[in-house]
């Protein structure tokens, strides 16, 4: 089995919402490259950020909605940020990464192509990676 990319897309409710959450989009794209997740069944896992804003509302928090392709190429897994999280992006992030490793069970329950001991250690780095990412910014920011 090859490994697998972890990736990230975004929909924004509106500017309001790529205002405040694009810049974390950024980072979690950086600290997902060339991470790779072995012992997973699809090339890629992807995460989609759904963020409400001034004109479109989701309205869910943290992670839902496992969906495979129909090609087999991806499973992706929502990450609802409401606007009540805001002033805890990178929390609200992190918790929705990490609680991913549930939502993937359910989804893939009856797969024995899953090592979801690997998938969550994976997660987990990414979670650092992003985290490492946050502090540079604010490094760089002052």
């Amino acid at each position: 089995m090859v490994a697998s990319k972890i990736d990230f897309s975004a929909q924004f409710g509106g500017v309001d919402a790529a205002a405040s959450v694009l810049p974390h989009f950024k980072m979690l794209k950086k600290a997902a490259g060339g991470l790779r997740l072995q012992g997973f069944p699809y090339p890629k896992l992807a995460f989609i950020l759904r963020v409400d804003g001034e004109i479109n509302k989701f309205g869910f928090s943290g992670s839902g909605y496992p969906a495979i392709d129909k090609r087999g190429k991806y499973l992706s897994i929502d990450i609802g940020l409401q606007q009540s999280d805001r002033d805890r992006i990178d929390e609200a992030i992190t918790e929705a990464i990490l609680s991913s490793v549930d939502v993937v069970r359910s989804k893939l329950r009856d797969s024995n192509d899953v090592d979801f001991q690997e998938l969550e250690q994976c997660l987990v780095s990414l979670c650092v990676r992003y985290k490492e990412e946050i502090a540079r910014s604010h490094e760089a920011n002052g």
